[in-house]
């Protein structure tokens, strides 16, 4: 394999719905259908499952930075852990730490952006790109760690947690458009947008703001009615609130 599809910057992107794409979704079909299939094993080893997969979102945050050291010089406008994705690999590995379901409860709703940029890829490498394989171990983890917390740990959702998400939301968003145009950044693809590319900035920002409400409300809402009579034993819900 030359060393330009394995490390270069200037290799090429994939393309929504490509091979890459489908081996992206295949792979972490898997994943999901041996977690819901092992559900006895996975409470039953949680500690030791909790720290291969903190390790391995180790393994990959180093692999991330890196990669933008060595090719990038570390550039403000791409290499900063700015993008939403980074901050819930951040926030998951606190929650492997502390199993702190606050956490957990930002880190549910932080982690539906995922699937849109795992479902809808923009500016992503194909599969044998270092930044690639990162890309599909960051998603693998941010997608999955709540369902694991569910099945571990019996996590859900506390009441209303989707209002201080939102807020959290809008502080992070807040930091996005003061950074943004200090360093030239394409942080939460604000710069190189994924929809509705020609409408102007305040409009899309607001818009920006009503559809992640109404996203986290709609998921929370969802959520209740499917959790409510569904709560593990209490034995199993050792997530802590602190």
């Amino acid at each position: 394999m030359p060393v330009e599809r394995f490390w270069s910057e200037d290799a090429a992107y994939l393309r929504p719905f490509d091979v890459n794409h489908w081996v992206y979704i295949a792979v972490l079909l898997a994943v999901f259908i041996l977690l819901v299939r092992k559900k006895a094993f996975v409470r039953e080893k949680r500690k030791k499952i909790s720290m291969i997969v903190l390790t391995v979102s180790l393994f990959q945050q180093v692999l991330l930075y890196t990669w933008y050291y060595f090719e990038t010089g570390f550039h403000l406008s791409v290499s900063l852990p700015l993008h939403i994705s980074r901050i819930s690999t951040l926030l998951g590995m606190v929650y492997l730490l502390t199993k702190n379901a606050k956490v957990m409860d930002i880190l549910f709703y932080f982690s539906l952006f995922a699937y849109g940029s795992f479902l809808y890829p923009m500016r992503v490498y194909a599969i044998e790109h270092v930044m690639g394989q990162s890309f599909l171990i960051n998603h693998i983890i941010t997608l999955l760690l709540p369902y694991y917390a569910r099945m571990a740990y019996g996590w859900k959702p506390a009441p209303f947690s989707f209002l201080k998400a939102y807020a959290a939301f809008l502080v992070y968003f807040a930091v996005v458009l003061i950074v943004n145009p200090l360093v030239d950044g394409n942080y939460f693809y604000l710069k190189f947008r994924p929809f509705f590319k020609n409408w102007p900035e305040l409009a899309y920002n607001t818009t920006i703001l009503v559809v992640v409400f109404a996203g986290f409300w709609g998921v929370y809402w969802i959520v209740e009615r499917w959790t409510g009579k569904r709560n593990l034993p209490l034995d199993n819900q050792i997530s802590e609130r602190r």
